[in-house]
């Protein structure tokens, strides 16, 4: 049987919220594309219910049990996860989010099981971009799963003034995956290596070396301040999609999956015309200009 690993001791109710509030950290949001995200209207408002600590620790005591029985991918609960679960419960949006999974989830979960990597390692692109394959980082990190250019180059990720592989829903997840795979390999455990993903191998070898231990909850407190919220923003995102009719959360579902998609390479019979078309441009974020130069790959929709 596979060891479960729970760190969460018995603490009292103020010294709990006190190091919530001194220890909790939360990503920044892009509200401008998740307003953009157009999906198709739902019949019931969600609520968004919250959740007591204590209800939130047995949910989550009872499904870690079973989860880490049948996952490679260990979930190591703390107590701090659960300011983290309120924050996404906060965003009456995620509703669309939980909705355009729908389209670049089966892609990503073909890509992962193509690499023997767990599917929970989908959520990482929401922590990363809320499934924005156009986003972009004030460090300059690009697309649905955030590469900076070194990393990206290495990863074969190609960039010109035509096509950004960074964008490329298909080329950024397979280099996302060989990615993780790497880090996986060298750090034997998901929640330092999706760390790493985040501030890189060195930064988590020194906080290991600091922290004189593996474990992921003793090495965060040694991991740039940004890092420290990555694991239990990904925890809260599984979360949510775990539990989301608890919480009578009701997802306005977006109409195509990735694979309703053709790979098709661009000659002179394209139609120019479909250019203009908004599911055409939502499906190729890659093309960077109007003009599609023959010999460059697109996705269109199986019936056109």
């Amino acid at each position: 049987m596979k060891k479960v690993i729970f760190f969460c001791a018995i603490l009292s109710s103020g010294f709990f919220y006190g190091q919530i509030t001194s220890d909790t950290i939360f990503r920044p949001i892009d509200m401008e594309f998740v307003e953009s995200i157009k999906t198709q209207p739902t019949k019931k408002k969600s609520l968004y219910l919250k959740i007591g600590y204590e209800e939130f620790e047995k949910r989550m005591f009872d499904y870690v049990y079973l989860h880490n029985q049948n996952s490679t991918f260990d979930i190591h609960y703390n107590a701090l996860l659960y300011p983290y679960v309120n924050k996404y419960l906060s965003y009456k949006w995620f509703e669309k989010i939980i909705g355009l999974s729908w389209y670049y989830f089966p892609l990503f979960e073909a890509k992962l099981q193509q690499y023997n990597l767990p599917s929970e390692l989908k959520y990482l692109a929401i922590v990363e971009s809320n499934l924005n394959p156009r986003a972009t980082s004030h460090m300059g990190a690009k697309g649905l799963w955030q590469f900076m250019p070194a990393t990206g180059a290495h990863y074969n990720l190609m960039h010109n003034n035509i096509v950004s592989l960074y964008y490329d829903p298909v080329a950024s997840t397979d280099a996302a995956c060989r990615f993780l795979s790497d880090l996986y390999k060298e750090f034997e455990d998901w929640g330092l290596a999706i760390s790493a993903y985040n501030c890189g191998a060195g930064n988590v070898r020194k906080a290991i070396r600091k922290a004189k231990s593996t474990d992921y909850w003793k090495v965060r407190m040694y991991l740039p301040e940004e890092t420290k919220s990555y694991y239990p923003s990904i925890i809260a995102v599984l979360y949510m999609f775990e539990f989301y009719q608890q919480h009578e959360i009701y997802p306005s579902y977006f109409k195509y999956n990735f694979f309703d998609n053709d790979i098709i390479i661009k000659d002179k019979n394209f139609d120019a015309k479909l250019r203009q078309n908004d599911f055409f441009k939502f499906a190729n974020p890659h093309l960077l200009k109007q003009d599609i130069p023959s010999g460059v790959h697109i996705y269109v929709k199986k019936e056109l």
